[in-house]
């Protein structure tokens, strides 16, 4: 029993090999990423980010509102060496991505072993599908770069005596906030500290109300710069107005419609974008993988542990906060707005377990899981590299077209206009518009997408013999899960159908 008990705790890898293994993978994703940067603009989010370096201008939507003005900047500066703009937003990404290797492993250290820090930030940087969103031209990957920035002087703030310190994370906030404003309920960070500070009189009540406008004012810095470029503050006004009205509502804005629970969006938040896209990657291996470690996890949870483990309160504050932020206030369909929550989770779980025992079997399932991410990271880069997406796979299929057409789509119109696309095009929405536009073009073939096609049922228009599918199109659903897959449809007649359902 003894030799058994001898051989279960045995590391069956030194700390060098771990340590290089380690490195070896990080680097290895590193130049992957670098070799094969995304060229395409295939979405509308990534279209106005890279309208927004070629001619800066909110009000065209380039890029929308808030203006993601530190994003913008630091790709206009990588625009400077990099000629295609979608590719110098992606390098901007990835290298604010390399350089939060520093503060993840800074973060690790508190509690780990060196190589086990070394592992474990070799497993998060690697992860699938923050990879992917690192390498597309959205603000996604430069802003979980900074989180992590942020996390860290967070945590160094709690220790430090110094309370000149305490300036670098309202720094870095609005930094965060400059680039993607969406992280606003990481705020908690400083309310927490301030408050812990305060609590165990290591700051006064005048300190915390100095400290706080230290932080309005840097936020001011680039919230006063947006209004300058929109021609002042009523133009800022009417652009924040406007977005926000528009931006919570079900079309394609951040809040669901009213008739999905609560219930319904928290079980394809936690399972389908949190699990299975987030952590897993749609992948069944390491799902697997995962969910074995979750289950350790929960298996050897114990609360008191955790109470004590002081340095973790404030990741699981920062993954509560915006967990209710993602379930209320964010779009559902769009797994990419889960990404901290991924990081933070898989943060508290790893140390937490790490910390407590040099278990062998969580340092065997971190090796599967660290090798195993590194080849799907790889081969996802590559392929959303290499590979058109859906929507630009349509374009390219309607600019060969001999025939005359015009194209009626949802948000594919904002692309073609982008590759300025040869064939006209138009963004509808109702299908009393549709009646009315179509009239003008009898001469021409009528195109639709399903997205079209499927806004009309759902105004209860009976389409029954009126369409005819011409192509379809497809890409990773990874990259894009609205737009990977799409059906074109040619529209047979005006007459006889379109009645209400």
């Amino acid at each position: 029993m003894q030799k058994i008990r001898d051989l279960a705790g045995r590391n069956f890898l030194s700390p060098a090999i771990l340590y290089f293994f380690s490195l070896a993978s990080i680097t290895t994703v590193i130049v992957v990423q670098l070799i094969y940067v995304n060229p395409f603009a295939s979405t509308w989010d990534q279209v106005d980010f890279t309208l927004g370096l070629q001619r800066y201008d909110i009000m065209a939507m380039q890029p929308h509102f808030p203006g993601y003005p530190y994003f913008i900047l630091g790709g206009k500066f990588i625009h400077l060496f990099i000629e295609n703009p979608s590719q110098a937003l992606t390098i901007f990404n990835i290298l604010c991505y390399v350089s939060a290797l520093y503060p993840i492993y800074r973060l690790t250290r508190v509690y780990l072993a060196s190589e086990f820090s070394a592992l474990m930030t070799a497993v998060l940087y690697t992860a699938s599908f923050c990879i992917v969103m690192v390498n597309q031209p959205i603000s996604e990957g430069a802003a979980l770069a900074f989180l992590w920035w942020y996390l860290w002087s967070l945590e160094i703030s709690l220790i430090k005596e110094r309370r000149w310190f305490m300036i670098v994370p309202l720094f870095l906030l609005s930094i965060i906030l400059g680039i993607r404003l969406s992280y606003l309920p990481f705020s908690i960070g400083v309310i927490y500290l301030f408050y812990i500070k305060w609590k165990t009189n290591r700051l006064s009540l005048k300190e915390v109300f100095g400290l706080s406008a230290v932080a309005i004012v840097f936020q001011l810095v680039w919230v006063i710069a947006i209004i300058v470029s929109e021609g002042g503050m009523s133009g800022f006004l009417k652009l924040s107005l406007g977005f926000t009205s528009g931006h919570f509502q079900s079309w394609g804005g951040a809040v669901a419609p009213g008739s999905e629970s609560v219930a319904a969006r928290a079980g394809q938040l936690v399972f389908d974008n949190f699990f299975w896209t987030g952590i897993s990657a749609q992948s069944v291996v390491l799902g697997c993988l995962y969910g074995l470690l979750i289950l350790l996890f929960l298996y050897g949870f114990r609360l008191k542990f955790f109470l004590q483990s002081q340095f973790l309160h404030m990741p699981a504050l920062l993954f509560g906060f915006y967990f209710i932020w993602a379930l209320l206030a964010q779009n559902i369909d769009k797994p990419r707005h889960i990404l901290p929550l991924t990081v933070l989770f898989l943060f508290v779980i790893l140390v937490f377990m790490l910390s407590r025992r040099k278990n062998p079997l969580i340092t065997a399932i971190l090796v599967m899981i660290l090798a195993v991410q590194v080849v799907q990271s790889a081969r996802l880069v590559k392929e959303q590299a290499t590979n058109e997406p859906a929507v630009v796979q349509m374009a390219n299929y309607l600019k060969q077209s001999n025939q005359k057409i015009v194209v009626y789509t949802w948000e594919e119109t904002r692309v073609f206009k982008y590759l300025d696309a040869s064939f006209p095009h138009k963004r509808i929405e109702t299908f009393q518009v549709f009646q009315h536009d179509s009239a003008f073009y009898s001469d021409r073939n009528i195109l639709l997408t399903d997205k079209v096609v499927k806004g009309f049922h759902a105004q209860e228009i009976n389409l029954d013999g009126m369409l005819e599918k011409v192509a379809e199109f497809h890409s990773n659903e990874l990259f894009d899960p609205v737009y990977s897959d799409i059906t074109l449809y040619k529209w047979k007649s005006n007459k006889g159908g379109g009645q209400n359902e």
